[in-house]
């Protein structure tokens, strides 16, 4: 039975800044919408994704072509070991051929973790770049995942939205309205012209 696939998708970018908006925790939570992102980019650095749901090892680093790594989500079952992620960054026409290779996965999740690396990162990272991958703010997350996972979004309240309306407004009428004071003259105003 097989425990690996390839999947890939070509990106308006070169290949240096598709390789650099994947290894920039920042960029990484942008474009994946997937919440938050930790990459130390470096052999040996941690990799986390989707608030912690994807963890893994960075076994090599060949700037701006490819990442090799560990991988694992939190579904996996215990006794099963990492799986291994390559993921290269080609120059093609069109921009950036980025080929994702994924092995040692539990046959039984394979489906699954194909689904969700098209789903939740190559078609992203397409729509990151189509809009100049400028993205600052993660897009919300859905409340269920084709990773399988629940979740629920990790994002505080922006001001103006309702939530942070009703505790201003709680806070205000927890003080008594202080009056205003008339504003000061200052002296030595202007005298009228004769």
């Amino acid at each position: 039975m097989p425990d690996s696939f390839q999947i890939e998708t070509i990106v308006a970018a070169e290949p240096q800044r598709v390789f650099s908006a994947w290894m920039d925790g920042r960029e990484h939570a942008a474009f994946t919408g997937g919440g938050e992102a930790v990459v130390e980019p470096w052999t040996g650095g941690r990799f986390i994704a989707w608030d912690g749901y994807i963890h893994g090892i960075l076994l090599g680093v060949d700037e701006g072509r490819r990442i090799v790594q560990t991988w694992r989500t939190s579904e996996f079952p215990p006794e099963f070991r990492d799986s291994r992620l390559v993921v290269e960054f080609e120059a093609a026409r069109g921009g950036t051929r980025v080929v994702v290779r994924h092995s040692d996965l539990p046959p039984s999740q394979l489906k699954r973790y194909e689904k969700g690396w098209t789903e939740h990162y190559l078609k992203p990272l397409v729509r990151y770049f189509a809009k100049g991958g400028k993205q600052k703010t993660p897009a919300p997350i859905a409340p269920e995942t084709s990773w399988g996972r629940k979740q629920e979004p990790t994002r505080r309240p922006q001001k103006g939205t309702r939530t942070v309306q009703k505790a201003a407004a709680r806070k205000a009428s927890s003080k008594p309205a202080r009056p205003r004071a008339a504003p000061k003259r200052k002296s030595g105003s202007r005298r009228a012209k004769r």
